[in-house]
């Protein structure tokens, strides 16, 4: 509301001052007095000049106003805009503002964004309950910070951390404001870190860390879908010797690539041991898994002096448990290494003798 002037206020008086003057000089007007008609005459002018000068004065002040506020609007948007970070203004579950960097980041028009109701059509489908239970917290609390996975325009999934505080109205219902940062190549450096700190740097492989938690998880999934598992471990050897330089040479390389090739989607292939290798092969039991490593042998059969010895040993042998599977196999691989360069055996045969 506009606050009146010192000017304002003596215009008010004086128009107020000019209408009582000319009632009292009507009053006492008589039939053929005409100074006195004068004097109204003048004080009614004096009164009509002021309340026009007073009412197109605030005319003016609110034009001054209105541009004012339209200034403050436009460089308030210039200023969003200019921040990094995409910003979303929400009112009553709905966007009621955007900046452009947020329409950059999601690939979507301000115009498509403005009056969007929840579900907003950055929300992946995936992540729907997720992200309403987030906005659920944010109405209960006056600010909330987060990781949280919006959807752009084409549909690609973008890793944001979003920062939200509620700015209370004056006559309107309190408006939620939130930052939103894109942190997706951070996250996938981190997952590239992780994934290489989990390998052998000779070969690529998964270290024995690593695939014992992969065991883990491939022995849990196969009890849960009650499916077979087996586990061959394999010694590799390079012109009859392995052992911990054998990844040192070229051909068992070569032996590393093409037994990745070889394996399937959900297998595990991992470096145990000097020497050793690993490989985790789901929904196979112990026949399969011997003709696994029947086309294994075949897949490095060109490669001069490579030969694989293995021990195989399915997870029914082992009765469901992961480290009696790993020991189990182990054992087969003892068995195997008698026979000689290239030899396979089953716990199940070893168990029988």
């Amino acid at each position: 509301m506009l606050s009146r002037s010192k000017e304002e206020l003596l215009l008010l008086v004086t128009a107020v001052a000019g209408l009582a003057l000319a009632a009292v000089a009507v009053r006492e007007l008589g039939p053929t007095d005409l100074r006195q008609s004068l004097a109204a005459a003048a004080a009614l002018g004096v009164a009509g000049a002021s309340a026009f000068a007073y009412g197109l004065g605030r005319v003016v002040a609110r034009a001054a106003a209105a541009a004012e506020d339209d200034d403050d609007l436009a460089a308030a948007r210039e200023l969003l805009s200019a921040i990094p970070d995409g910003i979303v203004v929400v009112q009553d579950g709905r966007v009621v503002s955007v900046n452009r960097r947020l329409c950059d980041l999601l690939g979507f028009a301000r115009s498509e964004l403005l009056t969007q109701a929840q579900p907003f059509p950055f929300w992946p489908p995936e992540h729907r309950h997720e992200l309403e239970e987030w906005h659920a917290t944010l109405a209960r609390r006056s600010e909330l910070e987060g990781e949280l996975t919006l959807c752009r325009r084409d549909g690609e999934r973008v890793h944001v951390v979003v920062a939200a505080r509620r700015v209370p109205g004056a006559n309107t219902s309190p408006r939620h404001v939130l930052t939103v940062r894109d942190v997706s190549s951070s996250r996938r450096r981190e997952r590239r870190l992780a994934e290489l700190c989990g390998r052998d740097p000779q070969t690529g492989l998964l270290d024995h860390t690593e695939f014992e938690l992969a065991l883990g998880g491939a022995v849990r999934r196969s009890i849960a879908y009650r499916e077979p598992l087996a586990v061959v471990l394999g010694e590799l050897s390079v012109g009859g010797h392995g052992g911990a330089d054998v990844f040192g040479r070229p051909e068992a390389l070569v032996a590393v690539e093409r037994l990745r090739e070889l394996a399937r989607a959900d297998d595990v292939l991992a470096r145990t041991r000097d020497g050793e290798l690993a490989w985790v092969l789901p929904d196979t039991d112990a026949h399969r898994a011997v003709g696994a490593v029947a086309r294994a042998r075949a897949a490095l059969a060109s490669l001069p002096g490579v030969a694989l010895t293995v021990g195989i040993c399915d997870l029914e042998t082992a009765g469901s448990d992961a480290l009696a599977l790993c020991a189990y196999a182990d054992r087969a691989l003892v068995e195997a290494r008698g026979q000689g360069v290239g030899g396979t055996a089953q716990y199940a045969a070893v168990a029988a003798a």
